[in-house]
């Protein structure tokens, strides 16, 4: 629940923590606890520090003995060190996770390639492709053997390899060598298998990376016109993965319907045309167009003055409505801000103490009962703290204050993806910018409410979240291919969320755009005008 500033309070709990874990000699939650830290203070920048907590955990796991979690450890401190850019230090550590991820059984591929890809990773930044080159090849035999889709990850990173050597005219002959023996001829050989894996067409970001490599090879061969035309392809297959083909089949109903209006308004303008011909000729046959044009004058001010009337009552019922609208909104985020606070300061720290206090007692347990008991009751304990953390951050996340709208989505999505069945992703495109902390909650309001609505009935499996920042357009969509429904035929009482998304995006001054069909999935799209909207 704490923000970016407040890390001492973090890793105030954690040293609560490895007190009490002190206080009944248990060394493995002592390595969980300096495991934990080391990962919390290289995320917020702390590197050299981080290493020190790495070390702690570390040796208490080697007084267990515990090999996996020394492997775990020894992964999470490589990535400390390779982010402070000691590939060196990385990469010792990265062997010595191997020694034991080898000779683990059953044998876990995936988490074996990993570490070869971050060593190839690390020999590619010293220099050595050779060496790089061959970390990738095994890193890939891995992924093979685990028909994992991440082997088109192993292949464009050996490809990139190589046309960075062809660039610096480095000898590819050894990796030219290395390439054989795993069946591929050339370079190309292995976009070509990329392209070709199972699964990669269902993952966008697998194939604009592919794209990548390719316009690296046209660009080292100076064939410009074809980098120029993949990446004009990247661009348009950006665009189709943004409107697929239920956006695309609405916008070809919108064109007819409005094909349809036009035809009916151009009708009905003959028709006016015609009765006013008429009038005319009536007129003069019978010697009264004076009087009539006289009334008909009237008749027409007297029209526009109720009209003119009817729009400024419009206006005023409008303006009416928006000031409710603000201040509703505003009360919601009030009170849901306090409900947070009182939340995490009332009931948090009154679940905490009583966590530290029930955990001090010095119970002698006499059956094993008493002792399931304990806990059990301890159990519930920790499960109550971590409920109410995540209903106040839920209502509040501290994240929107700190960091911005793009962070908090950001966290939002992950944590979507890690906790739910589907699979959630998110895109950003173009320079991110700073709005005001009004548009940004509405806009996190929003896609929030989109994302619970496709937990309770999309039964989705892949969802994506796109933002885009363009030079007058902010472009928000939420994409599911889940069951899809008929909007038309909503229940007013079924359709709350999507009128408080409509009723939001109206608030900051956007345009809100619904298609949904049945077994195709939904899109929500939001477009708002940079113009209208207030920097921070």
């Amino acid at each position: 629940c704490y923000g970016l500033d407040e890390m001492d309070k973090k890793t105030a709990y954690l040293d609560s923590a490895a007190a009490s874990f002190t206080t009944i000699n248990d060394a493995y939650g002592l390595g969980n606890v300096f495991d934990t830290k080391g990962v919390i203070l290289a995320t917020y920048g702390s590197i050299e520090e981080s290493f020190d907590a790495y070390q702690k955990a570390y040796d208490y796991f080697s007084g267990i003995p515990d090999e996996e979690r020394k492997a775990g450890v020894l992964n999470n401190w490589a990535i400390a060190e390779y982010t402070g850019g000691n590939t060196r230090a990385a990469l010792e550590k990265y062997q010595m996770a191997l020694e034991y991820r080898l000779k683990e059984v059953p044998v876990s591929h995936i988490d074996i390639a990993r570490l070869y890809q971050g060593m190839g990773e690390c020999h590619r930044i010293n220099g050595d492709l050779d060496l790089a080159a061959t970390n990738y090849l095994k890193g890939y035999e891995h992924r093979k053997a685990a028909d994992n889709i991440g082997v088109v990850e192993s292949m464009m990173s050996i490809a990139s390899l190589i046309y960075e050597a062809a660039e610096k005219e480095v000898d590819t002959t050894t990796i030219s060598a290395l390439l054989n023996e795993q069946g591929f001829q050339s370079s190309y050989d292995l976009i070509k298998s990329a392209e070709q894996t199972r699964g990669v067409l269902d993952r966008p970001g697998m194939q604009n990376a592919i794209m990548d490599v390719k316009r690296q090879k046209y660009l080292l061969n100076k064939d410009f016109e074809a980098a120029y035309n993949l990446l004009e392809q990247q661009k348009e297959f950006q665009e189709e993965y943004k409107l697929k083909a239920s956006s695309l089949e609405a916008l070809a109903d919108m064109k007819v319907r409005f094909e349809k209006d036009q035809l009916k308004i151009q009708l009905l303008e003959e028709d006016i045309m015609n009765q006013k011909s008429q009038k005319r000729v009536n007129m003069l046959l019978f010697s009264l167009g004076g009087l009539l044009l006289i009334t008909l004058v009237g008749f027409l001010y007297f029209q526009n003055r109720i009209k003119s009337g009817q729009l400024k009552l419009n206006d005023a019922h409008r303006e009416q409505q928006i000031i409710s609208m603000r201040s509703m909104l505003e009360g919601q985020e009030k009170e849901r801000s306090r409900i947070a606070r009182d939340l995490h300061d009332g009931l948090g720290n009154l679940l905490s103490s009583l966590k530290v206090n029930f955990g001090s007692l010095q119970i002698n347990f006499d059956d094993k009962n008493s002792e399931k008991i304990y806990g059990t009751a301890s159990e519930m304990i920790d499960e109550a703290c971590s409920e109410v953390r995540k209903i106040a951050h839920e209502m509040m996340p501290q994240s929107l204050k700190k960091l911005g709208l793009l962070k908090a989505v950001e966290d939002l999505v992950i944590k979507m993806d890690s906790v739910h069945e589907f699979s959630a992703e998110l895109h950003v495109h173009g320079a991110e910018r700073t709005f005001d902390d009004n548009t940004n909650v509405m806009l996190f309001r929003i896609i929030q409410e989109a994302l619970n609505n496709i937990v309770k009935y999309a039964e989705a499996k892949e969802v994506s979240v796109q933002m885009t920042y363009g030079e007058e357009w902010f472009d928000l969509t939420i994409e599911d291919d889940g069951i899809g429904f008929d909007p038309h035929a909503l229940i007013s009482d079924k359709g709350m969320g999507l009128k408080s998304i409509a009723f939001r995006t109206e608030f900051i001054g956007g345009t809100y755009d619904l298609n949904s069909r049945l077994g195709v999935g939904t899109l929500v799209t939001i477009n708002l005008p940079l113009g209208t909207i207030n920097k921070a």
